[in-house]
């Protein structure tokens, strides 16, 4: 493995570190300890590039600060420069640091953070055959940034650091706290990421048991004992034919190793198609991690079947959604009752109550966010921005559907719309799902579930100016209305079957331009649908 050297160069320049400055200062520039510090910002940063060439700086006293949310923990407050400091220092080596870290390992990666977690499981099972991704072990290691061992750290990033300046300015730091790694700055992130990197590489080999005969055939005998006294029904027992099978079947899958293995910090998660080896390879991990790393793993860990989703995160993933945690869900509701008590506005509660509305938004949490009344028109469209369906038509036009409404079942006149054009197409971010039978190499029938883009509607369209009523009588004898159209044009996108089956049966017989009402109906079921009125 190629050791990082000579980072220092780049690191001792006035450049990196002004540029170490914005990027922190991102976002905080109206705090006023950034803004003292902005004030001869030139000379400070000069202060800083002399402390770290000649190896003489020293971390700050940290300021014990304790979080409630998500749940109890202490993080701890430094000046603003200890954090330019480090931002100079790790800058140019970051990169290459994180270069080492496994694709499955994403935590603290910029652009790869909880959301592309959720995308990249989602993704193995849905793409996989449903039996290699049948079961699911979660791992969590116990108290892990307060547990781990300064000396045991310092051997880790020495395997891919050798610059003698950098090492010497991150072992300050990290022996700037007396227990574990600080929570709060920057280095911490990556040196917990880097901590478990050679762990990860171990795992996906399978703790590298074939290299080691005497370990290999007592977890093969753990392996054949724990699957004959696991078998509940004698159906199960006949589907074992011999004892040599199931060595060749543990010989297998070591050789095959853990090909979904995931870490997002200190949340290890282990997807395989055998419960029984899933749980020898949990027990290894607990072994390596307690032996060359100094860490236990919570005691609540179990095995079962991936369908049930794994919850990481304050979500639940699915194949082919996430739902959100009960907890979080029901944290939300009285949240958002709570604050509409108060008499707070539905803007107001948005802002408020956002950390806890950006979980649900990105879940499936459609009804949810209905219900208590949470859910905006671009919700309920799922506009993808930037995205325009007709020609010279810019973003300004559009509109929601929320916005023609005609709500009372009354007053047509008023809610009269010129269709000049329209389209029906496949949208781009709305699917459904469906199962679909495959056959494998081997002749193996499985199902998979593939996603299907639903069908929406996109309008062209005019609002009404006003209506002319002529004392002329048509045919029925009433006045003859002759309505009139204002000369600016709109467009809007509709998910809504009932209007997509409309326009596609009966829209094609009817010459354009043409008027039409979007009423809003209910059913017996009280239920509320959309539907063209003409």
């Amino acid at each position: 493995m190629k050791r990082i050297g000579n980072i220092s160069v780049i690191v001792e320049t006035l450049q990196n570190f002004r540029e170490a400055f914005f990027e922190f200062s991102k976002h905080k520039r109206s705090r006023l300890s950034v803004q003292a510090f902005e004030e001869n910002l030139e000379q400070k940063l000069q202060v800083l590039l002399r402390a770290y060439e000649a190896g003489a700086w020293h971390t700050s006293e940290y300021e014990a600060k304790q979080v409630t949310e998500p749940k109890i923990r202490t993080v701890n407050k430094l000046p603003v420069p200890d954090h330019v400091i480090q931002h100079a220092a790790l800058n140019p080596s970051e990169p290459l640091l994180r270069s080492k870290i496994p694709y499955n390992c994403p935590a603290g990666t910029k652009g790869r953070g909880t959301h592309f977690f959720y995308k990249i499981i989602k993704r193995d099972i849905y793409n996989s055959p449903q039996k290699e991704t049948a079961y699911c072990a979660p791992v969590d290691v116990h108290h892990y940034f307060m547990t781990i061992e300064h000396n045991l750290l310092k051997r880790e990033y020495r395997l891919y650091i050798k610059d003698r300046k950098l090492l010497y300015f991150i072992d300050e730091v990290v022996d700037s706290y007396a227990n574990g790694v600080v929570l709060g700055v920057k280095l911490t992130q990556l040196l917990g990421q880097l901590y478990l990197v050679r762990f990860d590489y171990l795992a996906m080999r399978c703790f590298d048991i074939l290299k080691d005969p005497e370990r290999y055939h007592y977890w093969q005998a753990r392996y054949v004992s724990d699957m004959l006294v696991t078998c509940r029904t004698e159906e199960q027992a006949r589907l074992i034919t011999s004892v040599q099978s199931l060595n060749e079947r543990f010989d297998r899958f070591v050789r095959q190793g853990l090909s979904y293995y995931y870490r997002f910090m200190d949340n290890i998660f282990i997807l395989h198609e055998d419960k029984v080896f899933l749980r020898l390879m949990v027990e290894l991990s607990a072994m390596h991690l307690a032996r060359d790393w100094k860490l236990q793993i919570n005691r609540s860990w179990n095995v079962h079947r991936t369908c049930d989703g794994i919850d990481f995160c304050g979500q639940v993933i699915y194949a082919d959604h996430a739902k959100i945690r009960k907890r979080s869900k029901q944290a939300l509701c009285r949240q958002v009752a709570r604050l509409r008590k108060r008499g707070y506005s539905n803007e107001q509660i948005r802002v408020i109550a956002a950390s806890r509305l950006g979980i649900a938004k990105h879940a499936d949490t459609k009804n949810l966010l209905q219900k208590i009344g949470m859910k905006t028109y671009r919700d309920n469209l799922g506009i993808k921005r930037g995205e325009i369906p007709f020609a010279s038509m810019t973003k300004r036009q559009k509109k929601h559907i929320g916005d023609v409404l005609c709500k009372d079942g009354i007053d047509y006149e008023d809610h009269l719309i010129l269709i000049e054009d329209y389209k029906i197409d496949k949208s781009t971010v709305s699917f459904k799902t469906q199962q679909v039978e495959k056959v494998d190499e081997h002749g193996n029938k499985f199902i998979v579930q593939e996603k299907v883009p639903n069908d929406r509607l996109a309008l062209k369209f005019r609002y009404i100016d006003h209506v002319e009523r002529k004392e002329e009588l048509d045919e029925n004898g009433e006045p003859i209305e002759v309505p009139h159209w204002k000369d600016e044009t709109w467009w809007l996108y509709s998910g809504a079957e009932i209007l997509i089956t409309q326009a596609r049966e009966e829209w094609c017989f009817l010459e354009k331009p043409f008027y039409v009402v979007v009423g809003e109906l209910k059913n017996k079921f009280g239920k509320t649908f959309y539907k063209f009125i003409y």
